[in-house]
C-alpha cells in the first residue's frame, strides 16, 4: 500500500533522497537506523532529520546523481507558503529549466535512435534525461505549492483532514 505523504513535506523529501541512495546508506549518513529513517519518511509518525543530517543527506543525494537538494527544497518550499504567496518567478524559472533540460534530453534521443549511434551518444541521452528527470519533482512542489492550502488537503489526497 502506498503511503500519503503531505505535499512539500520533509517525508517526501527524504523518501526522494532513499529512492535514490537506499536506506542503508541513508541511515549510515544520518547515523541513525534504518526504522528511523523510515519514521522520518511518513508523514504521520513524528521526527525529522536535524540540520546536519538533512545537509549530509542532500548531499549525498547530489553526489549520487540528484539534480537538487530535495530537503532544502522543502524546506524553502515551506517558507514560502508561509510568507505568502508561493514564488510564481521561481515556479517560472523551473518551468524554463524544465522545458530546456527535457528538450536537450528529447534532442539526444532521437540521435540515440538513430542508426550507428555509438555507445557515447547513448550515455549522453541516458545522461541528459536523467537532469531533465531531476528538475521535475521541484517543479511539481512549486505547483502544488499554489494550491490553496498548500495542497495538504482534500486536493491532494482525497482525504479530509
Amino acid at each position: 500500500m502506498t503511503k500519503v505523504r503531505a505535499p512539500l513535506s520533509f517525508s517526501i523529501a527524504v523518501m526522494t533522497v532513499v529512492d535514490l541512495i537506499g536506506w542503508t546508506d541513508a541511515a549510515a549518513i544520518a547515523r541513525r537506523a534504518v526504522r528511523t529513517i523510515r519514521h522520518w519518511s511518513e508523514s504521520d509518525k513524528k521526527g525529522s532529520p536535524t540540520l546536519d543530517q538533512a545537509i549530509a543527506l542532500d548531499r549525498a543525494f547530489i553526489l549520487a546523481g540528484g539534480g537538487y537538494a530535495p530537503i532544502l527544497e522543502s524546506y524553502a518550499r515551506q517558507i514560502e507558503v508561509i510568507t505568502g504567496e508561493p514564488c510564481r518567478d521561481s515556479l517560472a524559472q523551473d518551468l524554463a529549466l524544465a522545458t530546456r533540460e527535457a528538450g536537450d534530453a528529447f534532442s539526444h534521443c532521437v540521435q540515440a535512435l538513430l542508426p550507428g549511434a555509438t555507445p557515447a551518444q547513448i550515455h549522453r541521452a541516458i545522461a541528459e534525461t536523467e537532469e531533465a528527470d531531476a528538475i521535475f519533482p521541484r517543479l511539481i512542489g512549486r505547483l502544488k505549492a499554489l494550491l490553496p492550502g498548500n495542497g495538504a488537503g482534500r486536493e491532494a489526497t482525497g482525504v479530509n483532514q
